[in-house]
């Protein structure tokens, strides 16, 4: 009987030790400090970016910075700081110049606390091009390159408990009071929701200076030329905030009506049916040079009385791995038989209740860039870019053509 209590008294104090080893363990790892960047991959005109800090009040700190030439320092020059946390969290800004030297070049970012936590962090500053007015690595965004009448934005909105999901970048032509193109991502979660477009009202863009852009506030460009969209409104349903961005002015166009409500919304359907698991990646636009069909005048009065150019041409260029499913970003592909990609050039026309892709309507990206300027997803690898840009099948991209 004795050792029996011998035994469980034993347990007991091992039970104990554990739970006290266990409860210690937590308690280090609760108390441990953290540091880490908000970004490691920095465009080249950013002129700073920021280290985060999270540690118990009273925790001494220490960051140094090692770049060639010191290209990185804080804002005293300096490339060592040493501090106290007086609140738990504390955010610590790097600066540096914008980097126009045609390389990247990298800043090693070493943090140290006196709880003896430590980090190495790293992060890379990518080259600019004096000729590119607006950078972002995203997939869809062709080179934006500067012109006086270009302006370039990108609009953010809600989508599920996300805030500041990136929903359309668009090139807006002060001249033309119309965008040349708008870029945009395209998965399920975009177009799966309750948004819905009555509850939408189309609106100036409050990015752009009212007097370049189109009234569009209520009714159609002289009575026969609807609103039409670039990005359509039911590849927004995910919020009503981004369905709301689809409906500003500098997403308009002066697009004929029956151009708009039959063959264009066909077409706008059929590239919704080539959403993947991979994401749909999309540049739609509206050309203003050359010829006028005959049915389309050249230009159109907006609701305040201003003449607008109608577009001459309509654009859209896709790109989407091929499988659909490879969980791959589209610069990690170096195989180019895992990339599709289209362009459809379509004449602004009256076609009636036609909604027919016409094969001259599909051409490859190559073309396209040809007849626009733009260089478009420059994402690609370089060593698959041609192979990619120059091959179209429009049967794998689900196009019935007449």
């Amino acid at each position: 009987m004795q050792r029996a209590v011998c035994v469980i008294n034993a347990m007991v104090a091992t039970l104990f030790a554990v739970a006290m080893l266990s409860c210690e363990d937590i308690k280090v790892e609760k108390n441990s400090s953290e540091a880490y960047l908000t970004t490691t991959d920095v465009v080249g005109k950013s002129t700073n970016c920021a280290v985060v800090l999270k540690a118990q009040q009273g925790t001494s700190y220490s960051i140094n910075i090692s770049s060639e030439q010191n290209w990185a320092t804080f804002s005293n020059g300096a490339i060592e700081l040493s501090d106290v946390m007086t609140t738990t969290d504390k955010v610590v800004y790097i600066y540096f110049s914008k980097n126009p030297s045609g390389v990247s070049r990298t800043a090693d970012v070493n943090v140290s606390f006196s709880d003896s936590t430590s980090y190495s962090l790293s992060f890379t500053q990518h080259s600019y091009d004096e000729d590119v007015a607006f950078e972002r690595r995203w997939a869809e965004l062709p080179v934006c390159k500067t012109d006086d009448r270009y302006i370039y934005n990108t609009h953010y909105g809600a989508m599920g408990v996300r805030e500041n999901v990136r929903n359309y970048t668009y090139c807006f032509d002060s001249e033309n009071h119309a965008s040349v193109w708008v870029a945009y991502p395209l998965h399920s979660s975009y177009t799966t929701g309750s948004a819905n477009r009555n509850n939408s009202d189309f609106h100036y863009d409050p990015e752009v200076s009212i007097s370049d852009q189109a009234n569009v506030a209520s009714g159609s460009y002289s009575g026969r030329y609807d609103r039409g969209h670039q990005i359509p409104a039911a590849d927004r349903k995910c919020s009503q905030e981004m369905m709301n961005q689809t409906f500003y002015a500098t997403n308009m166009t002066p697009q004929y009506y029956s151009f708009n409500q039959n063959v264009w919304a066909s077409l706008e359907g059929k590239v919704r049916n080539q959403i993947c698991a991979d994401t749909l990646y999309v540049v739609t636009g509206a050309w203003f040079e050359g010829d006028h069909d005959s049915s389309i005048a050249s230009s159109a009065s907006d609701r305040s009385g201003k003449e607008c150019p109608t577009p001459t041409y309509y654009f859209k260029a896709l790109l989407r791995t091929h499988s659909g499913r490879t969980g791959l970003a589209i610069s990690d592909v170096r195989d180019a038989s895992q990339l599709r990609a289209i362009a459809l050039w379509m004449k602004h026309s009256n076609t009636g209740e036609d909604t027919a892709i016409a094969k001259t309507d599909c051409i490859t990206i190559d073309e396209l860039e040809s007849k626009i300027g733009f260089d478009l997803f420059p994402m690609i690898d370089d060593s698959i870019e041609q192979t990619v840009e120059q091959t179209i099948d429009p049967s794998s991209w689900g196009l019935s053509l007449k």
